[in-house]
């Protein structure tokens, strides 16, 4: 896999390509932050990145590091294996302690040192290259390999530290379009020696909520249903919507529960909306909500959501008339 694999992103695909030339030129790369909604395929892209270039990616999910010792084994490898290059990729870096953040600092500048306690449990501590010992208690000053660098991708820029966000060369992921969906539709599809036409491909791609959704779960039961009830394409799409609860255009209940609520109460607050749904409020804006802004189907004011004019029409169907002008 390589970026010119990978369907949609040019933009980000292009910062990437520049950070590669300048990786050829420098030896190193500076710290990266790769920010985007749910769904939009950042994991993938470094993984292509990654390939590229040759580096070794190391995957670490942010909400599960509790301290920035979690970090010490990686600059282990790194120092043990000069002729690998080490990309240490922490996804939903938003989920990072506040202190593991102010740890990070310093790795994300140059000089590139990691600042952590030497644990008292311990005892005396070797640094990772294999130099220097740090007494019990004492803060342990490592630096980082010329071969490692930080990559950091987040769904929510704004809970990162402000310091943290300064030092990262930021890449911007873009929502996919809808020809983008129907040749990642197409090519999930064709790698299983399945082909059919373009009104199928288009049919999946309309029904997603993000690439994961398209490819993880609607291709996939497409394929299942498909293989397991014979051929037929578009009996196999409708026992799919029977199957995953949604509509031709992807809405499940809650998305009609949502808009339904909206058309009896015009201005809505998230914490009214989750609370009418029966869900966390970070469910609605990370889940559903995106999903209905895309449909454009929703409005997100100073004063709350509202249903747009395709909202209503989708929701009340014939039973909607247009206001008067």
């Amino acid at each position: 896999m390589t970026l010119s694999k990978v369907v949609g992103q040019d933009r980000a695909k292009e910062s990437l390509k520049l950070l590669t030339h300048g990786y050829k030129r420098r030896g190193y790369i500076p710290p990266v932050g790769v920010f985007g909604g749910s769904g939009l395929g950042k994991t993938h892209l470094v993984e292509a990145w990654a390939e590229e270039i040759g580096a070794k990616l190391i995957y670490v999910n942010g909400t599960a590091v509790k301290d920035a010792l979690a970090f010490r084994s990686f600059f282990k490898d790194a120092w043990e294996n000069q002729g690998e290059y080490y990309i240490v990729f922490v996804d939903e870096c938003h989920g990072l302690p506040k202190k593991v953040q102010e740890n990070l600092l310093s790795v994300l500048e140059q000089p590139a040192i990691l600042c952590t306690v030497a644990p008292k449990e311990l005892g005396v501590v070797r640094c990772v290259d294999g130099r220097r010992y740090v007494d019990k208690g004492d803060i342990i000053r490592e630096e980082l390999p010329k071969n490692m660098s930080f990559v950091l991708a987040t769904t929510d820029p704004a809970k990162l530290k402000e310091p943290v966000l300064n030092r990262l060369r930021k890449i911007q992921l873009s929502p996919y379009t809808m020809e983008h969906k129907i040749e990642i539709a197409m090519a999930h599809l064709s790698q299983q020696g399945i082909r059919s036409n373009e009104v199928i491909f288009q049919a999946l791609a309309t029904r997603s909520r993000s690439i994961r959704h398209l490819k993880g779960e609607l291709c996939e039961v497409f394929m299942d249903i498909r293989s397991l009830y014979g051929d037929d394409d578009q009996d196999s799409l409708s026992a799919l919507d029977d199957m995953l609860g949604i509509d031709s255009d992807g809405a499940n209940d809650m998305d009609r529960d949502y808009m339904e609520y909206l058309s009896e109460n015009p201005t809505v607050g998230l914490d009214t909306m989750a609370g009418k749904l029966g869900v966390d409020k970070s469910e609605v804006s990370t889940h559903v909500e995106p999903f209905l802004l895309e449909k454009g189907w929703i409005q997100i004011t100073g004063r709350g959501r509202k249903l747009t004019e395709a909202g209503f029409k989708k929701i009340l169907g014939d039973e909607y008339v247009a206001p008067c002008e």
